[in-house]
């Protein structure tokens, strides 16, 4: 009996050495593996905990100094009868529905849907009462209140807006007090993976406080009622949510480098707001406080759609990828004026590398419009040096016509092939029939795309149906065989341009295409 006592305790020693043992080597085998990967990088310092026991890095700091220059903006504006609460079933529509026209002529009653009240953040950019908001935050409404941190309401009055970018300047009077302001920063200089802070009063919780990471920068919003050539936004997880817009995002130095102003709700996205870079507030600020509106150049050219790539550099002997190449110029346009040609290649705005064709519009729009522009032109392998006098923007979107491309005369050659397939393209001479149907001139030489093949380059590069191909390499291709001759010209792998018209809401578009020739053709 003693022995069986000794070996049940000695199992159970056993068992136990066994247990610990594996929660050992459990742990270390579930620790994170240590790797070397490439140079040695120091450690993120972080400050000493807090009383509160949680790590203090910082931005408690920054909030205590920006809390008092955010501002609630309440917006209201007398009521309409469509404005009553759709879900009290108390308007018109609810008495037509259920009760039939009225008799007699009487109207059905209405019942008052009182003030329309919206709300929305926004922060002091001046000791005696500048603010800064969104446009969308103030449209429409009669009547502006201030609401700061310390409980002190104000009457605003809207100075001026700015729609394309989704900026309101405000006023109130502070009656002498200075009030207290946020810095601006440099949104250029923001960096994708940093830290931002933003502030305001989302759902009518004041003063609300919510941290992200920038998570992309330049994101284009075509859904939202903005000039997508001009506004362009930052992109974060900081939490935005309604009423946060016109509200400050800051960076950690608590500068502010964005103007909260969109969320991104479909598909159950989370963690996806926009902020318009402060940088482009910046610009027009001064504008609204002067004149209530913004005026922005125009240079007067339409832009090729497909920007430069390796292969469109080399086509034009271009040392790199920057520039925006010039499809059509308008007639007696401040390009036109200048000098410009199409074909040209913008390469630089007073000094100013030329990116791509959003940078280009971005550096004609921030300046006004008489403003003079030193443009430097590659045109024909050499840098060309002109000046353009800039217009008015939004006056000449709203009246802009384009000519299109002259393409020289007409085929005369003789048993003219109705079709040819090269490239991954199948191209024909239309009849006047089918370009009426396109809206195209009758007599507009050229040949057009009826079939694009499925993975091609000439898919890839963006090449549709019914667009018309005017030339090779700037030479005219008013039909089929005229166009199989120039492709026969080149050597394979050699770089191409195609000259083409499509037809628009406002009259035919002339766009270039760069290919290359295939090493074998079809």
């Amino acid at each position: 009996m003693q022995n069986r006592v000794y070996a049940f305790t000695a199992l159970l020693a056993v068992i136990g050495a066994s247990i610990v043992f594996g929660m050992i080597l459990g742990g270390r085998l579930n620790a994170p593996p240590v790797a070397l990967a490439g140079p040695d990088l120091a450690p993120i310092q972080l400050a000493p905990a807090s009383a509160g026991g949680g790590i203090d890095v910082g931005f408690a700091d920054v909030v205590d100094v920006a809390l008092p220059a955010v501002v609630g903006v309440v917006s209201s504006k007398r009521g309409t009868a469509e404005d009553a609460d759709p879900h009290s079933g108390m308007d018109e529509r609810f008495f037509r529905r259920w009760f039939g026209a009225p008799e007699g002529g009487e109207d059905p009653p209405r019942v008052d849907p009182g003030p329309r009240v919206g709300a929305g953040s926004g922060f002091l950019i001046s000791p005696d009462g500048y603010i800064l908001t969104n446009n969308h935050v103030v449209e429409g409404y009669e009547k502006i209140e201030i609401l700061l941190q310390d409980g002190k309401k104000y009457d605003a009055q809207v100075i001026g807006t700015d729609p394309p970018i989704d900026l309101a300047l405000l006023k109130i009077d502070t009656e002498g007090e200075e009030l207290p302001t946020l810095p601006l920063g440099d949104s250029d200089a923001l960096r994708v993976g940093e830290w931002v802070i933003a502030i305001g009063n989302p759902l009518n919780f004041e003063q609300t406080v919510t941290v992200g990471v920038v998570s992309g920068k330049d994101r284009r919003l075509p859904s939202l009622p903005t000039d997508s050539g001009v506004a362009s936004f930052i992109q974060t997880d900081a939490a935005i949510n309604f009423g946060n817009s016109g509200g400050p995002l800051i960076d950690a130095r608590g500068n502010v480098v964005g103007i909260n102003t969109a969320i991104r709700r479909a598909n159950a996205a989370e963690g996806i707001g926009f902020a318009l870079p402060i940088n482009h507030a910046r610009s027009v600020m001064e504008q609204l406080r002067q004149s209530g509106s913004v005026r922005r150049g125009y240079i007067g050219i339409r832009m090729n759609q497909n920007e430069i790539d390796e292969t469109t550099a080399e086509y034009f002997g271009l040392p790199d990828t920057n520039g925006v190449i010039v499809s059509e110029v308008n007639p007696a346009g401040p390009a036109d004026n200048a000098g410009l040609e199409d074909g040209d290649i913008i390469r630089e705005v007073d000094g100013h590398k030329i990116k791509d064709n959003l940078d280009l519009i971005q550096q004609i729009a921030s300046r006004q419009p008489g403003d003079k522009v030193r443009l430097k032109v590659f045109r024909d392998r050499e840098l060309v040096s002109l000046v353009a006098t800039l217009g008015d923007r939004q006056r000449a979107l709203d009246s802009e016509t384009v000519s299109p491309l002259s393409s020289g005369g007409g085929s005369d050659v003789e048993d003219e092939p109705r079709t040819a397939t090269r490239m991954g393209l199948t191209v024909e001479n239309p009849n006047d029939r089918t370009l009426e149907r396109l809206s195209y001139e009758p007599d507009q030489p050229g040949v057009l795309i009826t079939t694009v093949g499925f993975g091609s380059d000439a898919e890839e590069r963006g090449l549709r149906t019914d667009l018309l191909i005017v030339s090779v390499n700037d030479t005219p291709t008013p039909g089929v065989s005229a166009w199989e001759a120039e492709l026969d010209k080149l050597e394979p792998g050699a770089p191409l341009k195609f000259d083409v018209l499509r037809m628009t809401n406002a009259g035919p578009q002339a766009l270039y295409f760069f290919l290359r020739m295939p090493e074998e053709d079809d």
